[in-house]
């Protein structure tokens, strides 16, 4: 066998695995999305914890008693009635409803808030309505870039929202929004919009990973990406620095004034 035999034979090789991957990959797209029904069988676990919130309040800088309300999602954490959410939907409001599936309505109100550093709050419900679902928090920080994740929201009086997507990174703190020097954010694809702003995010074991606020996501960074606030960060402002016998985290603006 000639060296130009042996050429012409690799490059015919060459040429044979070039069709074959193409036709592969043609039949791949044909078909239907690798794990949807997984996907669409957590969203329905899941989706029980998210609920939705309509909080009422004044605008004390307007100096006014003009009344305001704002709507936004919220995921129960605990079976004795915590709720994570974005700030800026109940931070110095003056009253707080929380919505579970199947319209049952419970009052709420801010034990701990972080409206600058990082707009998380932390509700407490006056009661837990019966069989509610609680949804696990996970360690943030066992997440990894490339990771399949859902952003599950909560309509008022609507039907549950879905959005997946991936990890595309993680920022560190004072790197992705130098305003909020300690929050570290995941950077998705998923859509992220006033529909699911202060949801979860989550992994595909069922965990919140993160909480979901539009009001960061379309910040001048985003650039069609969406950045959302870790769970670790959330625990660390959140649970982490509350004082002793306060209610309220360290370092936070007042829980009863709306703007800080």
């Amino acid at each position: 066998m000639g060296p130009t035999f042996g050429r012409a034979w690799w490059v015919a090789w060459l040429i044979a695995a070039w069709i074959v991957a193409r036709i592969v990959s043609a039949h791949a797209e044909e078909l239907p999305p690798a794990g949807a029904q997984a996907i669409d069988q957590l969203f329905h676990k899941v989706a029980p914890s998210v609920v939705a919130i309509r909080a009422r309040g004044r605008d004390a800088m307007a100096g006014t008693q003009t009344r305001f309300t704002e709507t936004g999602s919220g995921v129960l954490i605990s079976a004795d009635g915590q709720v994570l959410t974005a700030a800026y939907v109940v931070h110095g409001m003056d009253e707080i409803s929380v919505e579970f599936p199947g319209g049952e309505t419970v009052s709420a109100r801010v034990v701990a808030s972080e409206p600058a550093a990082a707009d998380l709050s932390l509700l407490q419900l006056d009661r837990v309505p019966t069989n509610s679902t609680v949804s696990p928090m996970a360690d943030s920080n066992t997440v990894s870039v490339g990771e399949t994740i859902l952003i599950v929201g909560a309509p008022y009086r609507r039907p549950h929202s879905l959005s997946v997507g991936s990890i595309h990174a993680r920022w560190a703190p004072s790197t992705a929004y130098r305003s909020m020097p300690v929050a570290e954010f995941f950077q998705t694809d998923a859509t992220i919009d006033a529909v699911n702003s202060g949801g979860p995010m989550f992994n595909l074991r069922g965990e919140v990973i993160g909480i979901v606020s539009h009001n960061i996501a379309k910040g001048d960074r985003s650039e069609g990406w969406g950045f959302v606030v870790t769970l670790n960060t959330a625990k660390h402002l959140l649970f982490e620095k509350r004082s002793a016998g306060s209610g309220i985290a360290q370092g936070s603006c007042s829980a009863s004034a709306r703007s800080c």
